[in-house]
């Protein structure tokens, strides 16, 4: 913000300075008065504005060395989280983790879209719900276009109850929500004696997961339209009460949160594979590439959630 009214304050002096030599050469009687003047006018605003250019060159090139700084530290996410806990990488992993934290803005819910070539969900799982956790960020959705994710929902849970990598990323077993795409919550990790009923479910995990696939996009819209027409045939909805404030309630996100403040396309991803569109309204968007191994995919989650921090937000607009 600074820069930027460093840099409008420059572009005035230098306009006023060239409209003030343009007037004073048009009044003064002497020719060789008006060129100097004039020429000394020209000459102070081709050199402002070639400051402002430089300054703007520096300032990109100084943000490229950054970001390509923070890229190769987040390929070091995943041997943070799967390497063993000596002394050196513990203190490694706990500057990576006050570093995401530290971010001037993070996603409340991150959301993720795999391809459906990715060859081991279970992984990409764990990684991606260790890579959250290690940024804080309490809520995660990860959606592929098949039903892959949601035939791997036992897998998921058994590997995520066991997993090192989660463990070490939140500094002790976590606890989480884990939402199949039929609505099915499994707490993981979680003391039920110390739960409240009233507490609403995902806000009393330290992380909320939900497998999406394309059931979660266009069919539940249309189960819904099912419902709401059933309910006004019963004669237990009157049709003027189907409004959008009514369908925004029963799409609701039953964790409490919002819809996704960051969506992550990965790979070779180039549009938006039936993925819910009523929760990309808030959404910005980031394509990553990784290669085959899940390893990578921690790193470009993490250099994501760096990117992220830099946007102004446009809240849809």
């Amino acid at each position: 913000m600074q820069a930027l009214v460093w840099v409008v304050t420059v572009l005035l002096v230098a306009a006023l300075t060239h409209i003030s030599g343009r007037e004073g050469g048009a009044v003064s009687g002497g020719l060789g008065k008006q060129s100097a003047r004039q020429q000394l006018c020209n000459g102070a605003c081709a050199i402002a504005l070639r400051v402002i250019h430089l300054g703007v060159d520096i300032h990109r090139a100084f943000q490229e060395w950054v970001q390509s700084s923070l890229s190769q530290a987040g390929l070091d996410v995943h041997e943070l989280l799967d390497g063993n806990d000596s002394e050196a990488i513990s203190e490694r992993r706990q500057r990576m983790a006050d570093f995401l934290t530290s971010l001037p803005q993070r996603p409340a819910h991150l959301a993720v879209i795999l391809p459906e070539t990715r060859e081991d969900i279970v992984n990409d799982v764990e990684v991606l719900c260790a890579s959250g956790l290690l940024a804080k960020v309490p809520r995660l959705t990860i959606y592929t276009r098949d039903e892959a994710i949601n035939d791997s929902v036992e897998a998921i849970s058994g590997r995520l109850r066991k997993s090192k990598m989660v463990a070490r990323a939140f500094g002790s077993t976590p606890r989480i929500d884990l939402n199949s795409g039929n609505g099915c919550v499994e707490q993981l990790g979680i003391d039920t004696d110390r739960i409240s009923d009233t507490e609403p479910v995902g806000q009393r995990a330290d992380i909320c997961i939900s497998l999406w696939s394309r059931g979660n996009s266009y069919p539940a819209l249309s189960a819904l339209a099912r419902e709401l027409a059933d309910q006004t045939r019963r004669g237990l909805l009157e049709a003027k009460q189907i409004d959008e404030a009514l369908v925004t309630r029963r799409l609701a996100d039953p964790s409490g949160y919002g819809h996704p403040d960051l969506v992550i396309l990965v790979d070779d991803l180039a549009c938006l594979p039936e993925f819910p569109p009523w929760q990309l309204q808030n959404a910005e968007m980031v394509q990553v590439g990784t290669s085959s191994a899940t390893g990578s995919l921690g790193g470009a989650a993490s250099g994501a959630l760096v990117r992220y921090a830099k946007v102004k937000r446009r809240w849809g607009k």
